[in-house]
């Protein structure tokens, strides 16, 4: 009866709706948005060739490339380069070996490369990989994504990473050789047992060393930030759809200061591509541009709306369709990243399962929660013409929250909930998120949204109901902390609203008419992250990328 009702509410709101586009019928066809599609390097004679793919004719390519200082370094130096205007979509660049003898090593050497392009409209693209070579300049079998350390369950490590060709491979922990013999690019290592303490690890002949330590060890720390999409500024900027330049800043710095895991709740990549291998390529460049941190401390990734995979037409741009399985967006995410498995289900069938976009996770005295506004997205008109609008929570998904809640949450002294689209947006998205400017027909194109705000008030409802207070989103490109009360929401419990958008994507303003105004007590707009505490009360600062402390405060348990 409820699905009925809101059919019959559709209905009724169509002819008020008449500037709405029909259904579109003329699907784009598939199309690479990026420049550099693939990489690969060969020795000829006496030069390093790196052959070239491009989407688009490149007019200026520029190629340098270097070496770690040390086996445990977590950045190379860049030391030798070449560049041409070969104004093709495939084309070569070519290293002297001569000039790169004294970078290789008896055994094996590691070579970084970073590919800077630009392509017909002046646009700067930055590529990055690497190649390991023996000491004649041969490439070999080499790891060029990873190794990236993930905990899906408390203490319980997997170290994933991916070579270039399909072949098996071996994690060597503690001096222990782990083999893992599937012939096949990716491999997945599960290490259970770990005793509390340090621990060394390496891929059999890479020659780069890992450290990684086990134990909560009293109170817990970990960094969330989230938006780390592309920004301006040159091709560090734009590494494949990511902020590259400003990832590696703030990781680093949150590592720096002893973040013990990371929460990154959506907006990784530029995303809203309709090619399959695009998506896997822009996930797993800013998964190599988190790697220096990501192969030491857990990453736990969330969805958010620039994570789309979708199909496109030319009736309208701002119509679109998740894909459906195995080729959906969250398909792919989950099988670019490693995380929790607590959450695999669908909402109905034919649906993309929300296996490793949607799940919980235990640390020390806290209960995590990852949640998905971004599931099954359909543009802007999904009441009308199919999908999910972006920031609703369905029913499923509130249905598994509500069980976790009270299943899990019974362990936990804390509970701390992290998802993509703001509850209470102050800045760009007051016309999204999970308000919609309150769900008013005037404001939607005719559509009565006010199911949004009930939705949002099920769920300040429910995360009350069960002591919850804090809880972070992203999607807005600037810092802001709101407190959630009974003023603005059905609580009965305060709960700290942070919305942490600045790790890289182009800065938002605050906005002028904001209905919760007086409860915004922190608004800033610089790169940063969040750094917490979790003892009996849980603490807060704000980092900004020169290492200022931008707001400071602390939530006492039960106030």
């Amino acid at each position: 009866m409820k699905r009925l009702g809101y059919f019959l509410l559709f209905l009724a709101a169509i002819p008020v709706c008449a500037g709405i586009p029909p259904v579109p019928k003329q699907k784009l066809p598939d199309r690479y948005q990026l420049l550099v599609t693939g990489v690969t390097v060969q020795k000829l004679g006496k030069k390093l060739q790196f052959n070239v793919t491009a989407s688009k004719n490149v007019r200026y390519a520029y190629l340098t490339a270097g070496v770690l200082p040390s086996s445990d370094a977590i950045a190379p130096i860049y030391r030798i380069n070449t560049s041409k205007f070969p104004d093709k979509t495939h084309f070569n660049l070519s290293l002297n070996l001569r000039k790169m003898r004294r970078f290789l090593t008896k055994k094996s050497t590691l070579l970084y490369y970073r590919l800077e392009v630009v392509g017909k409209r002046g646009r700067p693209e930055s590529f990055e990989s690497r190649v390991l070579l023996d000491s004649g300049g041969n490439p070999l079998d080499t790891v060029v994504f990873g190794p990236y350390l993930d905990m899906p369950k408390d203490n319980d490590i997997v170290i994933s990473f991916e070579l270039n060709k399909a072949r098996p491979a071996a994690l060597i922990l503690d001096g222990k050789r782990i083999p893992s013999g599937k012939l096949e690019k990716r491999h997945f290592v599960c290490l259970t047992g770990l005793k509390p303490g340090s621990h060394t690890y390496s891929i059999e002949n890479d020659p780069r060393e890992f450290h990684f330590t086990v134990g909560n060890r009293g109170k817990i720390r970990f960094a969330m930030m989230c938006d780390s999409r592309q920004g301006s500024g040159g091709a560090e900027y734009n590494l494949h759809g990511c902020n590259g330049e400003v990832i590696r800043k703030l990781f680093l710095s949150a590592w720096q200061h002893g973040a013990r895991f990371i929460l990154f709740p959506g907006d990784l990549v530029n995303g809203y591509t309709s090619v399959e291998d695009e998506f896997e390529m822009e996930l797993k460049e800013w998964s190599y541009a988190t790697e220096p941190i990501s192969s030491v401390i857990p990453v736990y990734e969330g969805m958010g709306n620039h994570e789309a995979l979708i199909n496109m037409y030319r009736d309208n741009p701002w119509i679109f369709f998740d894909k459906k399985p195995p080729y959906s967006s969250e398909d792919v995410f989950a099988r670019v990243f490693v995380n929790p498995e607590n959450g695999d289900f669908a909402e109905k069938p034919g649906l993309p399962s929300y296996k490793e976009n949607l799940y919980y996770f235990h640390r020390g005295n806290a209960l995590f929660i990852m949640l998905n506004t971004n599931y099954w997205v359909g543009g802007d008109f999904p009441e009308l013409q199919g999908g999910n609008l972006e920031g609703h929570i369905m029913d499923r998904q509130m249905n598994w929250l509500k069980k976790v809640l009270e299943i899990e949450g019974k362990n936990a002294e804390h509970i701390i909930v992290s998802a993509h689209e703001p509850a209470f947006p102050v800045s760009a998205h007051m016309a999204d998120g999970m308000y919609y400017m309150g769900g008013k027909p005037s404001f939607n194109h005719g559509i009565d949204r006010s199911y949004v705000i009930k939705r949002r008030n099920e769920l300040m409802s429910l995360l009350s109901r069960f002591g919850v207070q804090l809880i972070f989103f992203g999607d807005e490109h600037n810092y802001s902390r709101v407190l959630i009360n009974k003023d603005i929401a059905p609580v009965t419990n305060d709960i700290t609203q942070i919305i942490s958008g600045g790790t890289g994507a182009p800065f938002y303003e605050l906005a002028k008419n904001i209905p919760w105004r007086k409860n915004v007590q922190a608004f800033t707009r610089e790169n940063h992250y969040i750094l917490v505490d979790v003892d009996k009360n849980i603490h807060i600062r704000v980092i900004g990328i020169s290492g200022r402390v931008l707001d400071e405060f602390t939530i006492k348990k039960g106030k």
